[in-house]
């Protein structure tokens, strides 16, 4: 499709300027990514800034598409009475084709974890698929775009999960509350919905735990297609009030963690699928949250008609995704260090009770982000008071907020913990107090390669500098 077809598809457009004819390559609502092939798209409701439209020019953008006229601009325009009708018209045009299947799965910790184990089950069973979420978008788990979100906006799902010619992917998508809440999945087809669990997160966002819950909720109850598969986790609190409405809507139920696929191990490890079980010898679980997240992956996968068999043999080449569980082996004091994107109370408190045994409690470096929900601050001071045994409290993303109360907010808390601002210096002090046997749990940043301090984005990546410190 070239920018001047755009005159003969488009509603009654006003056109100020010449189209070219050029191919258009991708539509887009923000100006970071770019160029003479991208048709902008902007939204007077959105109240898009004129700094992001000059950012937009210098990258070559030419033509836009809005529903207001923009003064003293010298890009070509198109201007339309309905933007988001007309997007919608426009997109389906040129990528008609739907996935073989879509799979959404949504929960306060797990998304990233449990798609990532999804996505290569279909690679190792060479089942074309795309997966989009935190660490980005990705065809066959070969990264082809960074993620600012975890839930890209709706035009950017739309133009990652639909081909313009036949559609040979599965897509998998990871469903954050704010991205449910917002619409993003709106006019997008979802065959499989899973949750992995629910504890605090957003509140600053949701306001309350119930609000936060019912944006979660709302994948199985608005987005799911009525002939879809439910995947819920049995360990829910919320699991009866959920099973209830999706029963009512009458959508089929596969029930992970017990009843349905649950690990089970007495002298041998086992895998249980719809009442029969499987004995497991070449894989072994490493921890509750991996077995919680596995099996939430292997549900999505039967679901998709991907035979047992198949999923068994390749349990033990799975790997877990960056940045989350990843172990650095500190050989000089024959110790282990965590690097995990652990942000919530339940991640930090799942995490730390996986290295907890006997009188043994592993150190801990963790931090809050800024301009966040900051209920959640003291819930996790008191974790790391309770399951660890050195605590350094640090920087984590302080964005705009004072970093020094942030850490004063979690101190208040946790008073055994020592305050380091410095990053770095933090992760440093804590691999030298490490002692034979020890581990230590570097929290909160995971596959992040930054820190947003005040209005800079700062290179920063702990497990790097982890590694670097023990050469």
């Amino acid at each position: 499709m070239l920018f001047s077809d755009l005159k003969y598809i488009i509603n009654n457009p006003k056109i100020v300027g010449k189209l070219p004819k050029k191919k258009i390559k991708y539509l887009s609502d923000h100006s970071k990514n770019v160029n003479s092939n991208t048709l902008l798209v902007i939204n007077k409701k959105k109240h898009f800034k004129l700094s992001y439209l000059k950012e937009a020019i210098s990258k070559n953008l030419n033509t836009i598409i809005t529903d207001s006229f923009l003064n003293n601009c010298s890009l070509n325009q198109i201007i339309v009475k309905d933007l988001d009708r007309e997007i919608g018209r426009l997109i389906k045009i040129r990528q008609p084709f739907l996935p073989k299947t879509s799979i959404a799965i949504t929960g306060t910790n797990g998304k990233t974890s449990t798609s990532w184990y999804l996505a290569q089950i279909c690679k190792i069973n060479r089942i074309p698929s795309k997966l989009t979420g935190t660490l980005g978008y990705f065809i066959d788990l070969k990264k082809y775009k960074d993620s600012a979100l975890t839930t890209p906006s709706n035009l950017d799902m739309y133009q990652f999960a639909y081909e313009s010619k036949k559609n040979k992917f599965c897509f998998i998508t990871e469903a954050s509350s704010h991205g449910l809440h917002q619409g993003r999945f709106r006019n997008l087809n979802i065959d499989i919905a899973a949750i992995t669990n629910l504890s605090h997160d957003h509140l600053d966002y949701h306001k309350n735990f119930r609000s936060y819950v019912n944006s979660k909720f709302l994948l199985f109850t608005k987005i799911l297609h009525t002939k879809g598969v439910a995947i819920i986790n049995s360990r829910l609190k919320n699991y009866v009030t959920l099973e209830k409405k999706l029963k009512e809507k009458k959508i089929r139920i596969i029930t992970f963690g017990a009843k349905d696929v649950y690990f089970y191990k007495n002298n041998h490890l086992n895998l249980y699928v719809f009442g029969k079980k499987y004995n497991l010898t070449k894989f072994k679980l490493i921890n509750n949250i991996q077995k919680e997240n596995l099996e939430c992956a292997i549900a999505c996968a039967l679901a998709m008609n991907i035979s047992i068999k198949k999923i068994i043999n390749c349990l033990h080449k799975l790997k877990s995704a960056p940045g989350r569980f990843e172990i650095i082996n500190f050989r000089k004091k024959n110790s282990k260090i965590i690097i995990d994107y652990a942000h919530t109370p339940d991640a930090l408190e799942n995490i730390l009770k996986t290295f907890s045994y006997d009188n043994f409690k592993p150190s801990l470096v963790f931090g809050c982000g800024g301009n966040r929900d900051k209920q959640k601050r003291k819930k996790m001071a008191i974790v790391a008071k309770k399951y660890s045994n050195r605590v350094y409290i640090t920087n984590d993303n302080p964005r705009y907020e004072n970093a020094k109360n942030i850490r004063e907010s979690i101190k208040k808390h946790c008073p055994k913990g020592v305050d380091i601002s410095d990053r770095r210096k933090a992760i440093h002090e804590a691999i030298l107090k490490l002692e034979l046997n020890d581990v230590l749990i570097i929290a909160g940043k995971g596959h992040e390669k930054y820190q947003l301090i005040n209005n800079k984005k700062i290179e920063f990546d702990d497990y790097q500098i982890a590694k670097n410190f023990i050469k």
